[in-house]
């Protein structure tokens, strides 16, 4: 595996090459004794770099200057205290040198490599070394400064040095096999200039690298003849050596681990500290002492180097030719994607790297696995997103997500204004006036609600808000309007709270898995408001389904707080409809906390403004600091114990839970509480780490798991409903054995199977009293997957439990068949969701499970409480800030409105300069989609004008936002004739709109319309036909007055459908329509009518008639009224036009794009902004194409 030390400063890193890295006593192995070291990077070959690591070049570049010129690359940084490896402390200015980065072997590999003398393993952990480090490289960045990102290099020095044993232990070293490469703090930008290098890519790459080390070594080793099968941390070892021998040769290890354990710390940080603190004094040994303790130990466990040595060697030499890796790299890409992509929409390539390498561990190669990965994403199976500014890699995502996440925005934007209100506005102010003690939010909520024209609308309520009553409100309203009311939501304990407000509820899973709507034709005539509660918990392709089953009669609620927990998978869709949108009611209105001072601080949890949530709760002193984990635990127990009554315990992550409710019961047991009938039971663990990928690999199964089948299998000879106990695995044939309940063993390939469950038994001691939280759902109960109770009797066979609630019914079952239940004294931030109790106590360790701790976690933690709430931290310093990290799940498309923050001023506009003006088109309409809600392009040429609107369209329909049945519209476009006196300006079927009659031409009177039927250049005639049906004849340069107050039309056809945006080319005074006026259709009646909202809010008709004055609204010629958002302006010099600004009045956001810099430089007087890519690419989308290959044709697509 890779571990990265923290940055040495120089005096360190010197130290540690002279007294360590150097040092002859950490190679006992090699014959010459001293470790040379030996170069490596980019940037070391750059700067002449090669062969042995010299102790001048290694100290100039630990100070940050360059190995030959001792030019200074890198500033020096300000004084500070430092330790130094021999204990002595250092006070100076010193340079951050840079990390090491310790690839280490497994210890068989070590074993095989040192003990058993096969110097091809050695070479084999060398070359994947080498490896591992050109793919951290990689993402090697360059510290900008400021809040600027950093810039993507691809360069770095790293000085390696190989090691074959460990720190001794009482006298004895261990072999282990193990390579330091220093990472310099030194890279080199595109320009040539060198800078500090940014430590965030190189750790967030840390888990990658190591997969492609230990990828790179098992795939040699099994060249070499070894048997590979996967150790206890997950690492690969080599097959033939006994647990007992690999303990007994890792001393060093063993410290560490009985030291954490000691002092209650965890973590890799902890592991790093103890590292430090359990050395022994420098002990130096003989070559000959350690190699023959060596000796001494293999043989007292069997000589087991020299027999697995032995065995590799003659297996070499007769194992057939291995599998096809191009085929186990397909395999293996295949499940990092389902794998990944299962709980999240947006995955950094590096993660999917890492897992396609440990699942085709030893069967393919990086290599193979890269060339699979660019040969899909050529296909477009993997498709790049735009990443956040500092992101240290690229991230993609799926066309299924993307085509999931816009599915479930279309379903709401064709559902609006599309149904009739379930209540008038007077009967819906007289429902939600019914209750008199609703507050304004409150009933604001029910109107809105029961008055919506929408078909899919939103109520995003906070938690503590009375949603339950107001539900129950809407559920009367909805009933009186003859809707039935059906509520669902992704956990059952929140369907059962619906069911409090008289919803009859179920599960989401339980509905989409049900005969529904979505099977056969609805019934035309049947309504349903459909109440989906607690959707943020829900994921992207459960929405989809669930409004994919939606009847044409039938409305649906979506309820939620986007500020609270997400669901496990991938996926936000209540917060993108709502960025997209919908239409949501807000539920704001905080009651729950009864201390006014708590309320406060809740209130700015509640608006994820935690730093000042946390502060007030220090100064509340509801904070107490404990560093040690031990210490900390136990006081929280002692405060709990102190008054247990309506009390819980929230702790983020399950293992800190189960040492809380271990100490709590010891409490208890102290004081009386709980009765001394404690019996230990079996009970049964979710999995939850295990993916639908993961059930299908076998290698992530364990001996000992419990698996349920939820439908079985007559092949296995597996009854549904039933259970069996993994005996076995078989990585390598993909099989896993079990027993089954009547003894009988089935070995199987999980692939074949579905609804299978995983889950591990953990033993449990209760006791009459003790707190207790069921698990899994079980119909037969009545309970909900974790239901809180008290234990109130025990018997052989039978737990009794009182559950909480307001009927505090009583429940019973035989805990040997029913296995899932745990103590419920604490319980983690995503169960407490949901719950209200008098009082909560926080356990929030800011150091562990650091990706747990978020603003999530302290607004649901604290919020569950009504009358006090306590935070127990190891350091209430830096909590604030830690509380204040956003961890959202990651979604493909961005739909959100822009915010101020995010808003240029049309002063300062951007500049995107594209000399292909194919690669403008695509570029500006890639633009576009990324936020279609607010934006607007001009563009003068109609030509470009015209392939935008169609290019665009047909993105949107594919996306959903546009409906997929167009009607083709007969559109008067307006002409700019160059000298409207010419008749041959004009062409036959041309509509002329005239302000002016003439009284010598007595067929065209006053603001009539005529049609154009013949020119003649010759005598520049003009013939056109009126609306009575007479010819009239005349000479356009003599009638001058006429002419020049005349407008031209031209008939064209346009395809319109539900959803597209338009541009009305005519003024409608009385329906307060202003020429110029941007829309949206939201539907077409069988007449041809347009129902279409305006950008200005207002929802107006125009009929037939009214309708031929129209434009597709994407990229128009002007902006004559409204003020977008967003502007993009497109064409090819803006030389002569004055300044772009102005033909965009006042909108906040000003791109433009041009095929000519000078002309739009001097027009604009602003700096070029060329992103990077824009030298071959167009820019990429929120949603990014491919690299765009715009040929001839244009396409926003890849």
């Amino acid at each position: 595996m890779l571990s990265i030390s923290k940055a040495l400063n120089s005096s360190q890193a010197q130290n540690y090459h002279k007294l360590e890295f150097t040092s002859e006593t950490q190679n006992y192995y090699k014959q010459d004794g001293a470790v040379q070291g030996e170069w490596q990077g980019r940037l070391a070959e750059k700067m002449g770099l090669s062969g042995a690591v010299s102790a001048e070049d290694f100290a100039r570049l630990s100070e940050g200057r360059h190995p030959q010129t001792e030019e200074q690359m890198v500033k020096h940084r300000a004084a500070q205290e430092y330790t130094n490896a021999n204990g002595t402390t250092t006070n100076a200015v010193e340079h951050r040198a840079g990390w090491d980065a310790t690839f280490s072997a497994p210890k068989s590999v070590s074993l095989t490599a040192l003990v058993g003398g096969d110097e091809r393993v050695r070479e084999a952990h060398r070359a994947a070394v080498a490896t591992a480090l050109t793919e951290l490289e990689r993402y090697t960045q360059a510290r900008i400064g400021g809040n600027n990102p950093a810039e993507t290099t691809g360069k770095f020095i790293a000085a390696k040095f190989e090691h074959d044993t460990a720190r001794p232990v009482d006298g004895y070293a261990a072999p282990q096999l193990h390579t330091h490469a220093v990472i310099f703090n030194v890279t080199e930008r595109a320009d040539g200039s060198t800078r500090a290098l940014q430590e965030r890519g190189m750790f967030e790459s840390q888990n990658y690298a190591t997969a492609v080390y230990q990828s790179a070594l098992t795939y040699k080793l099994r060249n070499l003849g070894y048997e590979i099968e996967a150790g206890k941390s997950g690492a690969p070892e080599i097959k033939g050596y006994s647990q007992e021998y690999l303990e007994a040769s890792s001393p060093r290890s063993q410290q560490i681990k009985e030291h954490l354990e000691k002092t209650g710390y965890s973590g890799a940080e902890a592991a790093q500290i103890a590292a430090h603190a359990t050395r022994d004094s420098k002990q130096i040994l003989s070559p000959e002492e350690v190699l023959a303790a060596h000796r001494e130990m293999a043989t007292a466990f069997g000589n087991q180097p020299a027999t697995v040595v032995a065995e590799a060697r003659a297996r070499a030499q007769v194992q057939d030719r291995g599998p096809d890796e191009m085929l186990k790299a397909k395999e293996a890409l295949t499940y990092a994607r389902n794998s990944n992509f299962e709980r999240e929409a947006v995955n950094d390539e590096r993660i999917l790297f890492r897992d396609a390498l440990r699942r085709g561990m030893g069967e393919t190669t990086f290599a193979h696995v890269r060339a699979e990965f660019d040969a899909r994403r050529t296909r477009g199976d993997f498709r790049l997103v735009e990443s956040d500014k500092h992101a240290t890699g690229r991230s993609f995502t799926t066309p299924e997500t993307i085509a999931n996440e816009r599915a479930n925005v279309a379903h709401v934007m064709r559902g609006q204004d599309t149904v009739e209100p379930m209540m008038s506005r007077e009967r819906a102010t007289a429902q939600a006036t019914s209750r008199s003690f609703l507050n304004t939010a409150q009933r604001g909520a029910i109107e809105d609600v029961l008055t919506s024209s929408d078909r899919i609308h939103g109520l995003q309520g906070l938690a503590g808000t009375g949603k339950t009553t107001v539900l129950s409100s809407i559920r009367e309203g909805a009933e009186h309007g003859g809707y039935v009311v059906e509520g669902f939501a992704p956990t059952s304990r929140a369907a059962a709270q619906l069911r409090e407000s008289g919803i009859s509820a179920t599960t989401l899973q339980s509905f989409l898995t049900r005969g529904g709507e979505g099977k056969g034709t609805p019934d035309p005539d049947s309504k349903h408001l459909y109440m989906l509660d607690e959707s943020s918990l829900a994921s992207t392709k459960q929405m989809r389904a669930f409004l994919d089953k939606i009847g044409p009669q039938d409305r649906v609620l979506v309820i939620g707080d986007t500020r609270q927990h997400q669901g496990v998978d991938a996926g936000r869709p209540f917060e993108q409809m709502q960025d997209a949108g919908m239409r949501t009611s807000r539920l704001d209105q905080i009651m729950r906390q009864r201390d006014p001072e708590l309320l406060k601080a809740v209130q700015h949890l509640a608006k994820g403004e935690t730093v000042e949530g946390v502060r007030m709760l220090g100064e509340q002193g509801r904070i107490t600091e404990l560093a040690n984990p031990k210490e900390r635990i136990e006081a929280i127990a002692k405060d709990y114990a102190g008054q247990p009554e309506n009390t819980i315990i929230v702790s983020p992550d399950n293992r800190s839970r189960q040492l809380i409710n271990q100490a709590v019961r010891v409490e208890l047991q102290a004081s009386g509480a709980l009765a001394n009938d404690s019996h230990e039971f079996r009970t049964l663990t979710h999995r939850s780490d295990m993916t639908g990928a993961d059930r299908e690999w076998a290698a992530r199964y364990k001996a000992g798991d419990v698996l349920k089948y939820t439908t079985g299998s007559k092949t296995q000879g597996i009854e549904r409903d039933s259970s069996a106990t993994v005996l076995s695995t078989n990585a390598r044939d993909n099989t896993i054995t079990v027993e089954r309940a009547d003894g009988q063993s089935v070995t199987y390939d999980p692939r074949r199977l579905r609804g299978v469950n995983a889950y591990q038994e953990a033993p449990r001691e209760f006791a009459t009293g003790d707190r207790i939280q069921f698990t899994a759902k079980d119909k037969d109960l009545g309970v909900s997957n974790r239901d809180l109770g008290t234990i109130t009797k025990l018997e052989p066979g039978q737990i009794t439990v009182r559950l909480d609630g307001k009927d505090e019914r009583t429940v019973s079952f035989d805990p040997g068949k029913m296995q899932h239940f745990d103590h419920g004294y604490a319980v983690t931030s995503h169960v407490s969701q949901g719950l209200t109790e008098g009082r909560v106590i926080a356990n929030i360790d800011t150091e562990s499970s650091r990706s747990l701790i978020n603003t999530r976690l302290a607004y649901v933690a604290v919020s569950r409480a009504s009358d006090d709430a306590r935070i127990y931290t190891n350091n209430a310093e830096t909590l604030g800030a830690r509380l204040a990290t956003d961890i959202s799940k990651t979604a493909a498309v961005d739909f959100r409105q822009p915010g101020p923050d995010t808003q240029r001023h049309a002063s300062e506009p951007t500049i995107n300069q594209y000399a292909d003006p194919n690669h403008r088109i695509a570029a500006v309409a890639s633009a576009y989609a990324e936020r279609p809600n607010s934006t607007v392009i001009i563009a003068p040429d109609r030509a470009e004008r015209q392939e935008l609107n169609q290019l665009i369209r047909a993105d949107l329909q594919a996306q959903g936002r546009v409906a997929p049945d167009s009607k083709s519209f007969t559109v008067h476009i307006e002409q700019t004739l160059n000298n409207p006196r010419l008749a041959e300006q004009y062409t036959p079927g041309d509509r002329i709109q005239y302000r002016l009659g003439s009284l010598s031409l007595g067929g065209i009177a006053k603001d009539s319309v005529a049609i154009v039927v013949a020119t003649d250049s010759k005598t520049n005639q003009l013939t056109v036909q009126t609306s009575s049906g007479d010819e009239v004849t005349y000479r356009p340069h003599l009638a001058k007055d006429m002419t020049a107050q005349s407008t031209v039309y031209r008939e064209e056809q346009r395809e319109i459908a539900s959803g597209d945006r338009i541009q009305i080319n005519e003024s409608y005074p009385k329906q307060g329509i202003r020429k110029g006026d941007l829309g949206t259709v939201t539907a077409i009646s069988d007449t041809n009518d347009l129902d279409i909202r305006l950008d200005k809010g207002k929802s107006v008709q125009l009929n037939k008639e009214q309708a031929h004055h129209i434009e597709h609204g994407y990229a128009v010629q002007n902006l004559k009224a409204g003020t977008p958002e967003r502007v993009l302006i497109t064409q090819e010099t803006l030389e002569g036009q004055g300044d772009p600004a102005s033909l965009s009045r006042n909108a906040r956001e000003v791109s433009l794009y041009t095929s000519d810099g000078s002309g739009s430089n001097q027009a604009l007087k602003a700096p070029i902004a060329l992103p990077e890519q824009q030298q071959s690419e167009a820019p990429a989308n929120v949603v990014a194409p491919e690299p765009m290959h715009v040929e001839h044709r244009r396409s926003i697509g890849r």
